[in-house]
């Protein structure tokens, strides 16, 4: 059996609509976002040249993934945060139901742990360092790129790569004070030549979308809903064990996403929602870690 006469539609368990319709935050225009979970056949479990995790849908006007089994529990496991919600998407939200995906769901606490803290929380806020350096773009967007006589340096450096940044880690007490501030300087200079590779990619690619969006409220509320929600989601799961869809909090989401809110009042909200997190997992009702034994045990019945 070769890879492309698997099709990973015939074997598919589970689907359901995920996404702003999942959350209660669609609009008139709002896409239909899907995940979905399949089964492959024993033929491409047990060849490790046909190592099939995922199928995406590959046009940009649909946003649908079909996830083998396999990787949905690493992912799961993981309190990946976009994998987790679909154990608790209702019955209303779903394409396609079977008796394989019944058995998850009466498991689904083996599943759950207290890394939710760390991936929900985290995931957010790396996506708002990215908002704050994009509106830092859009407010005082850089002029030139760098050039190496800008910080003394000369065309060609003294060293260069890795030993650039193994010459870094020494105690610069142990070195001739010249050749500190070389070294100084060269990272300063690749600082900002990363920073304006960043900010001509933001620049010449950036969504159209999500340019207006900054155009119009000063920074990217699509992220920012994005964000929200999982902030909402990750204090909701910590603290009952389980994710409400619609969310309880829609409005505020909805909210953030049309532009009703500054962006001190988001930066505001999503400070106290970070505080939260560390209060929210000392009160956690969820165990420490996923129950990996029994989720193997789980794993090798479906397929069997």
């Amino acid at each position: 059996m070769h890879m492309k006469t698997f099709n990973p539609e015939e074997f598919i368990i589970f689907e359901g609509v995920v996404g702003s319709r999942l959350y209660g935050t669609a609009l008139p225009d709002s896409d239909e976002d899907r995940r979905g979970i399949c089964i492959p056949p024993k033929e491409v479990l047990l060849n490790p040249f046909m190592n099939f995790e995922q199928k995406d849908s590959g046009f940009e006007e649909e946003d649908r993934c079909i996830y083998a089994l396999g990787q949905f529990f690493k992912l799961c496991a993981d309190s990946n945060p976009n994998i987790v919600e679909l154990l608790f998407i209702p019955e209303s939200h779903y394409i396609t139901m079977s008796n394989y995906w019944a058995t998850v769901l009466n498991r689904k606490q083996y599943f759950l742990s207290k890394k939710t803290k760390y991936t929900f929380s985290g995931y957010a806020i790396s996506q708002a360092n990215k908002i704050k350096r994009h509106r830092r773009y859009f407010t005082n967007p850089l002029k030139a790129k760098p050039e190496r006589s800008d910080y003394g340096l000369k065309d060609a450096p003294t060293i260069s790569g890795d030993g650039l940044q193994a010459v870094a880690n020494i105690s610069f007490d142990l070195l001739n004070p010249k050749f500190v501030e070389e070294i100084r300087a060269e990272l300063s200079y690749r600082s900002a030549m990363k920073e304006w590779h960043d900010f001509v990619s933001w620049r010449d690619s950036r969504n159209p979308r999500r340019k207006r969006l900054e155009e119009l409220w000063g920074y990217d509320t699509i992220c920012a809903s994005h964000l929200l929600r999982l902030m909402f989601e990750g204090e909701e799961l910590l603290l009952t064990g389980k994710i409400t869809f619609p969310l309880t909090q829609a409005e505020i989401v909805l909210g953030v996403k049309q532009g009703q809110w500054s962006y001190d009042q988001f930066l505001g909200t999503l400070e106290n929602l970070d505080t939260g997190f560390n209060s929210w997992y000392d009160r956690s009702v969820l165990p420490k870690a996923p129950d990996r034994n029994k989720l193997t045990e789980l794993y090798f019945d479906i397929i069997n």
